[in-house]
């Protein structure tokens, strides 16, 4: 004969409660684990960024009015009467400067680490001049004096 063991339920409840206990220890020290692994870290090191100053001049003086853009934006300045000139916006290694002056070739300087000042000496650029000339009789104002 089979005899049906049956527990009261104040037992049931006292065993799901040691079992519920025993396993929320269990799964509690997982964490503790897992973190115990080293992980290496990652320094990111961010560019040192400065602000750019210089002189632009040609062969005999320096030049009032060159333009100087920054490579890929609008952002730009121009020389002073002086033929100086200091950047509106901090630049990172890398960056390109661009001088233009009419007359003159356009020049690309790159920053550097060290690139803090810049003397930049423009040179001529050839200019050619397109027209046409009627010389056969001379020109006559029609004005009265």
């Amino acid at each position: 004969m089979k005899t049906q063991l049956t527990l009261p339920k104040s037992q049931h409840l006292n065993l799901f409660s040691i079992t519920s206990f025993i396993l929320l220890l269990f799964f509690s020290f997982n964490p503790i684990i897992a973190q115990t692994n080293s992980t290496p870290i990652t320094i990111k090191t961010t560019e040192k960024e400065r602000t750019v100053k210089g002189i632009v001049s040609d062969e005999t003086e320096r030049l009032l009015g060159v333009n100087i853009l920054l490579e890929g934006t609008t952002t730009g300045t121009t020389t002073n009467e002086k033929g100086e000139f200091t950047f509106p916006k901090k630049l990172k290694t890398g960056d390109i400067l661009l001088f233009s002056y009419l007359g003159y070739e356009t020049q690309k300087v790159v920053i550097k680490d060290d690139t803090s000042f810049i003397k930049l000496k423009l040179t001529l650029d050839d200019v050619t001049m397109i027209g046409t000339l009627d010389a056969r009789k001379p020109y006559k104002s029609k004005r009265k004096n």
